[in-house]
């Protein structure tokens, strides 16, 4: 991907001496925090005084990544400053962050670093690549270009990203030049074995538990082509990724969906597609965003009224996809 050099002087004076809010989405993935503890350590390396704040606890998993015991969750702690300089994470508009844009200063710098498919370039600075596999893929290029050491640590936070987004280097994201990164950070010193342990087998007992429940609940639309799954609040797992990422892998599934219950009302949609759907489309019709292939929103409702609503929307978009293979083939 190209950086434009003049961005990154720009990027480089704005953050020098700065006191600086670093944040990253609500319910916060492996990208986000990784990114975000990267960041924090690069702003430092760039002279600045970083502080990362996040609406939402950070996840058990990832308590392994350098620098997560820093985070500070608000409004639950008290943060009475205002920053005049912000870098804001894998957060397609400034409103994902939550609580924490309440702390940006009306005339603040506002950088962001996002691979979004809807970003939608909020910043006064915008580092965006919609082709990059990950938001740490994008904060790897910023080093090497702003020549800054990668410390284990920041390997660390780095291949976390990289990793989770990829989906264990599985996904059409997965380039070369993303293998290439992940042989960088090795040699940097992450630590891939404990990271990967963390992110994908250490599960709580508990989770393994909601685990059967929630697969209890799998339902097939469209001829086989729709897979949905509800998790209840006294059945949520903390990894909802590899959940609907099974329902996925269903035989003659196209598109996955897991609707889960959440403590403020809402019903969180995680959408995933392993065919020409694109979901992200999908989930910005209700408010949300995410990528091609993995997307998310959230909606008032239950989870039966949420399914109704959307599943002819799915059922259309695997329609339109069914017809135009047949024309093709024809």
């Amino acid at each position: 991907m190209r950086l434009d050099p003049a961005d990154l002087g720009a990027f480089r004076r704005a953050v020098h001496g700065a006191r600086i809010l670093v944040s990253t989405h609500i319910h916060p993935d492996p990208d986000a925090i990784g990114s975000a503890l990267a960041a924090r350590e690069m702003l430092v390396q760039l002279g600045a005084d970083p502080q990362v704040i996040l609406g939402d606890d950070v996840p058990s998993r990832m308590k392994v990544l350098p620098g997560s015991e820093t985070i500070i969750r608000y409004p639950q702690h008290p943060v009475r400053e205002k920053f005049g300089a912000a870098v804001i994470l894998d957060a397609g508009n400034l409103s994902r962050i939550g609580e924490p844009a309440a702390l940006i200063a009306p005339d603040a710098v506002i950088v962001n670093i996002d691979h979004h498919f809807s970003t939608d370039g909020f910043g006064a600075l915008n580092f965006v690549s919609r082709k990059a596999a990950a938001t740490a893929e994008m904060l790897y290029e910023m080093c090497r270009a702003l020549d800054l050491t990668i410390t284990p640590d920041l390997a660390d936070n780095l291949y976390a990203g990289l990793l989770t987004d990829t989906g264990r280097f599985r996904y059409g994201n997965t380039t070369s030049s993303v293998m290439r990164m992940a042989a960088d950070l090795i040699d940097a010193g992450a630590s891939i074995f404990r990271i990967t342990d963390a992110m994908y087998y250490d599960i709580a007992p508990a989770d393994v538990r909601s685990l059967g429940a929630v697969y209890s609940t799998l339902e097939l639309f469209a001829d086989g082509a729709i897979s949905t799954l509800f998790a209840r609040l006294d059945h949520l797992v903390e990894d909802p990724d590899a959940v609907v990422d099974t329902a996925l892998s269903i035989r003659g599934v196209m598109v996955a969906v897991l609707m889960s219950e959440t403590w403020e009302g809402k019903i969180r949609v995680s959408l995933r597609s392993k065919s020409a759907v694109n979901v992200a489309l999908i989930a910005e019709s209700f408010g949300g965003g995410g990528h091609e292939k993995a997307a998310g929103f959230r909606m008032r409702g239950t989870l039966e009224s949420v399914r109704e609503r959307l599943l002819p929307v799915l059922t259309d978009a695997v329609e339109k996809l069914r017809v135009k293979d047949a024309a093709e083939e024809s």
